[in-house]
């Protein structure tokens, strides 16, 4: 009996560093600290918000989602799973973000050549509004 605790406490202990460790993973891409500090020029308003979701539809849907929620990786035939962006910009500063979707990483391609800063800080407003 007392060898059938063990083993059960082990593997829970196991189990736990293991999705802790799975977790710091998912974190484990984060922007140099001046990238991270910068501060989003555009103000949150309606206009700027409606211009980031088409913005977003066109470039960003196909992998995280039309509803921002992340997507499955054999869904978009990639290595891992895309993150949902809801949840991380509320642990994530908006520099952070900028600084991702501009030099990207892997699966995530960079998008500096592709869009403006304003249209990613537009993203930013539009990601950070939704619900």
């Amino acid at each position: 009996m007392r060898w059938g605790k063990c083993v059960f406490s082990l593997f829970s202990a196991l189990t736990l560093l293991g999705l802790g460790a799975m977790g710091s993973m998912a974190h484990d891409w984060m922007a140099p600290k001046e990238a991270a500090e910068v501060k989003n020029p555009i103000v949150l308003d309606v206009e700027s918000a409606r211009l980031g979701k088409q913005i977003y539809l066109e470039n960003c849907a196909d992998c995280h989602g039309k509803n921002i929620e992340g997507m499955k990786a054999e869904e978009v035939g990639l290595e891992m799973d895309t993150p949902n962006l809801k949840k991380r910009l509320k642990t994530h500063t908006d520099g952070d973000f900028f600084w991702k979707i501009d030099e990207g990483r892997g699966d995530m391609p960079s998008f500096k050549d592709e869009l403006s800063d304003e249209q990613i800080w537009n993203i930013i407003n539009y990601i950070r509004q939704e619900p």
